[in-house]
């Protein structure tokens, strides 16, 4: 369950400062991911010719911040990844001080980046934007939460 919950979360998230190799390997799987998941942002919000330019220059802005939190993410996952099943009351008051604010972030961060959109491109797009980020958002804490549920009951 560490393994793969390690690797989903690896691909899904950023990296951490391993050795070289891992680092190397890490970069590989996030870039990866980065690479699909603009892919799937491609298809779903409609871009006219006027607003490419701008919408993916704010795009790639957007994603070098939220890859920034990512990497906060990915630390604390990893530490309740290998404390499960051994938390204490007090660790998981210190996880939950830290979850939450930076959930608070990664939702302010899509906010701005919303208004952005919504003013260089117009509100559509911006919707579009907000409603693609939030449903892979949601999507992969549902399958993270699903891996633990399950492992936790095997």
């Amino acid at each position: 369950m560490k393994k793969t919950l390690f690797l989903i979360t690896t691909i899904l998230f950023t990296s951490l400062s391993f050795s070289q190799a891992d680092q190397d390997e890490v970069q590989l799987m996030q870039s990866l991911y980065g690479m699909e998941k603009k892919d799937i942002v491609a298809e779903f919000v409609e871009l006219n010719e006027s607003q490419k330019t701008t919408f993916w220059l704010l795009y790639d802005e957007y994603e070098l911040k939220r890859k920034e939190l990512g990497k906060q993410k990915f630390n604390l996952l990893f530490n309740y990844v290998n404390d499960y099943g051994e938390i204490k009351p007090q660790d998981a008051d210190k996880f939950m001080k830290e979850v939450i604010p930076l959930r608070n972030k990664t939702d302010k961060l899509t906010d701005t980046y919303y208004k952005k959109i919504k003013a260089k491109t117009d509100p559509v797009v911006a919707m579009q934007f907000y409603q693609i980020e939030n449903y892979l958002s949601d999507y992969i804490r549902l399958e993270l939460l699903e891996e633990l549920y399950t492992t936790k009951n095997q």
